[in-house]
């Protein structure tokens, strides 16, 4: 039986590896994997070393009372290391964490795969030479990702965004879904994505909620709904959204009812994504502390935020960040898509031009045949994804 490390640091880091173990369970049944992992990891049969819980954190300022909890869980999990024989560890985005663990399993020669590339194009370019030193092979989700590594000695590997493998193919009927889902077939569907962690819940739930009493006063005929991301308690999102009259609450299948949404106002991060292969005209958002926000726009090095707007390095989706996310410019541009067809079928086109670049589903076999190969287990390799410009 060969040991893997695996470690996912927040929830969506745990939805990743759950669909890489699976795939990897197809391709290498003798590996087994454990690690720090959250209730997806757990059900794919990765055993429980640390809870992703235990090392997630949002925020330059916001991490520092989270401190000690991290750093007993990262020495359980180098323990865990140590005391099996590991071949190998597949870390997974939270470059914070990864990195520094990434430098005590090199000392105990634990090859290291970062899957999800640190956003060294955004900002600390100098973590190029950190990944050159401590991680064998990097796994790209974005396309433009590539030209960046080029000129390093980074074994880079771009294998497509997790989020190609999550958009079902047979979205069914309107009527459908909204019989399912108790639903108007009839109205405008309008999604409210506040985020998944503690901090984005808290800041952004409120914003939402008073954008959402806006557009029903310019927009009354609308039924709004949210989504309960995986491992998300579903009270967490109805208290953060408190006062939305009306919210239906999608459990299972949301990107079935995310489809058939008329447009979307979403936290930045990977849900942005999903939103622009399934197609709905979306506004991102986005507020940190004041003290984290003044950090990190003076180290970033890239001008949106929004993952559509990055791959197509043009403004394609309204993104607001810190003061400029107000109700009534979140607002606007979901009612002028709400209002005009043309408009709406325009952003459409857009992110169906995004959608096109990012290659083929089949992204956690790709990413689960390139990490174990990394660590010398033979797989027959697959095509690479594709990557196109927009």
């Amino acid at each position: 039986m060969a040991e893997v490390l695996i470690v996912a640091g927040e929830p969506s880091g745990d939805a990743i590896g759950a669909e890489l173990v699976d795939a990897a369970r197809r391709v290498a049944p003798t590996v087994h994997f454990f690690g720090a992992v959250g209730p997806a990891l757990e059900s794919a049969g990765a055993e429980h070393v640390v809870a992703t819980r235990e090392i997630t954190a949002l925020g330059l300022v916001e991490v520092v009372p989270r401190l000690p909890a991290i750093r007993r869980a990262m020495r359980r999990l180098e323990r865990a290391a140590a005391d099996r024989q590991t071949i190998g560890a597949i870390l997974i985005d939270s470059p914070d964490f990864n990195l520094r663990l990434a430098r005590k399993l090199g000392r105990r020669s634990v090859p290291v795969v970062q899957y999800v590339s640190p956003t060294v194009w955004g900002w600390r370019p100098g973590r190029v030479a950190t990944i050159e030193k401590r991680v064998r092979r990097v796994l790209l989700t974005l396309p433009f990702e590539a030209e960046f590594y080029r000129d390093s000695r980074v074994d880079a590997v771009y294998v497509g965004h997790p989020a190609l493998d999550r958009i079902p193919t047979d979205l069914g009927s309107r009527e459908s879904v909204a019989t399912r889902f108790g639903l108007t077939a009839s109205r405008r569907w309008v999604a409210l994505l506040p985020g998944s962690r503690a901090g984005e819940l808290a800041r952004m739930g409120p914003l939402l909620a008073e954008t959402a009493t806006r557009l029903r006063q310019q927009v009354p005929d609308i039924e709004l709904m949210t989504m309960v991301a995986p491992g998300l308690d579903p009270s967490a999102i109805t208290t953060a959204l408190a006062g939305v009259a009306g919210l239906k609450l999608v459990e299972t299948d949301r990107h079935i009812a995310l489809g058939h949404c008329d447009a979307a106002i979403a936290t930045s991060g990977t849900v942005s994504l999903e939103l622009a292969l399934l197609g709905v005209p979306h506004v991102v958002a986005y507020r940190l502390s004041n003290i984290t926000f003044a950090i990190a726009k003076r180290m970033a090095r890239v001008r949106w935020i929004a993952l559509p707007n990055l791959i197509a390095d043009r403004a394609i989706i309204p993104e607001l960040i810190q003061r400029d996310a107000q109700p009534r410019q979140l607002a606007e541009p979901v009612i002028e898509w709400l209002e005009n067809d043309d408009a709406r079928a325009a952003i459409r086109q857009e992110l169906q031009r995004v959608s096109q670049t990012l290659g083929p589903p089949g992204v956690a076999e790709r990413a689960a045949r390139a990490a174990l190969s990394a660590f010398g287990i033979y797989v027959e390799s697959l095509p690479p994804a594709t990557d196109t410009s927009v």
